[in-house]
């Protein structure tokens, strides 16, 4: 069931159809998901410290591994309708690449996570509506990125900067879609609306401020507590 809950709350759909499309209970639905988000957090603070779950059944394991990001790869996904998830291969290749062909430390560079809004177009690396970064630590594979706005596309990317302005991508992303909020008679569903309430305590500042290629390292409304 839980595979199923999550497919569809990533294609954007809310809790009370996905209750109607599996025919069960919201809160039946709810009560998956929670322990899938808990259970799922647990377990990369586990592998970024390369040690072994024996706790977990075998359907939630084939869960996990779904969104283990494969050798060179970065991997978005939706956990809430304004929070992804980012994952990565940690790999020693690009420290490889930047020492050898830019003569630069890896472990000295800033590390850093770009979220590009990229709805309704090709995007080609440069011409998105707006872009914003945020320090990542590399080493831990995955971090949590929160306060995106309804209804658009997101791409992300992972780089290091050689200066303030150089940035340099090492991986790229899928492209996710964030749900839209609204229902035909202008309301929210009310169950959403309490996940809202529990995921996200604050509206996002960078959305009032952050300008076309801009870059602002210092934000605590895009960056959740990943410690």
């Amino acid at each position: 069931m839980i595979n199923e809950i999550i497919k569809l709350r990533g294609d954007g759909l809310s809790f009370s159809k996905i209750a109607l499309e599996l025919n069960t209970t919201v809160a039946k639905v709810q009560y998956r998901w929670n322990k899938w988000m808990d259970l799922t957090e647990s377990e990369l603070m586990i592998k970024s410290n390369n040690q072994t779950s024996k706790d977990l059944n075998s359907s939630e394991n084939v869960t996990f591994s779904d969104v283990i990001p494969l050798k060179g790869e970065l991997k978005a996904k939706l956990v809430t309708p304004r929070k992804m998830i980012l994952f990565w291969d940690v790999s020693e290749l690009p420290k490889k690449i930047i020492e050898l062909f830019f003569n630069r430390k890896f472990e000295e560079l800033v590390h850093v996570g770009r979220i590009y809004d990229v709805t309704d177009i090709f995007f080609n690396g440069k011409n998105a509506h707006h872009y914003h970064g945020i320090s990542v630590p590399y080493d831990s594979g995955h971090w949590f990125i929160k306060g995106l706005a309804e209804n658009r596309c997101y791409v992300a990317e992972l780089g290091v900067y050689f200066s303030d302005t150089e940035f340099f991508p090492l991986y790229r992303s899928n492209c996710i879609r964030t749900p839209s909020l609204g229902i035909p008679n202008g309301n929210v569903y009310k169950e959403d609306l309490l996940q809202f309430q529990r995921y996200e305590d604050q509206p996002p500042k960078w959305m009032k401020h952050v300008s076309t290629y801009s870059y602002y390292l210092n934000s605590n409304s895009l960056e959740e507590n990943n410690e």
